[in-house]
């Protein structure tokens, strides 16, 4: 009964907070890797039709972190389906970026490989700002961890070449002659190693 009681205090002090006090609160509790408390302060945020995108985006992230990768792919698609009627963020924010990052993670963990390769397209490049990509709430996190979950998936699918080029963006030293079975070995060793 306790419990019961200090979650409903907790929900309704959460529905007394600001939009942008949800989302502060909600980072703060995925930096701290506080989940529960992260996933309270983004699915008040998601209820809210003018804040709904940052809590489908928090709540993605948050899914992702525990480990959840249906509920996090469901948020993320959510975050780009709304977000093609909205149009409140472009391709070149870095909101929009983090989400498709996640996808790629979450379609990858789900064996999702050919909408991993589809969402992760953006991270195949080689402009700055796609090198410069990093998750703004977990700066270990960055392209080249996205690369690799697009390599593997190229893989998996049989598209050695596509996942040699992938790989080569994050260590443009490597070579393999992927029409051999030792090289396609050392490919996926090398995947591996990255990981």
């Amino acid at each position: 009964m306790l419990i019961s009681c200090a979650s409903e205090s907790t929900s309704t002090d959460l529905n007394n907070l600001s939009n942008a006090e949800l989302e502060l609160g909600g980072w703060a509790a995925f930096q701290r890797r506080d989940f529960v408390s992260a996933e309270n302060h983004f699915t008040v945020l998601r209820s809210r039709e003018d804040a709904q995108l940052l809590g489908n985006y928090g709540l993605g992230w948050t899914f992702l972190r525990r480990f959840q990768y249906q509920n996090a792919r469901n948020e993320l698609s959510r975050f780009i389906v709304t977000n093609s009627d909205l149009q409140v963020f472009t391709a070149a924010d870095s909101i929009f970026q983090d989400v498709r990052a996640g996808q790629t993670i979450a379609h990858s963990a789900l064996g999702e490989h050919t909408q991993a390769i589809s969402v992760s397209s953006w991270f195949g490049g080689t402009s700055v700002a796609v090198n410069n990509w990093q998750f703004r709430y977990d700066a270990t996190v960055n392209v080249n961890d996205i690369r690799i979950f697009r390599a593997m998936s190229q893989y998996i699918l049989g598209d050695f070449a596509a996942s040699l080029v992938t790989v080569r963006l994050i260590d443009p030293t490597f070579n393999a002659d992927i029409t051999t079975i030792e090289g396609r070995l050392l490919l996926i060793r090398k995947i591996e190693s990255l990981v």
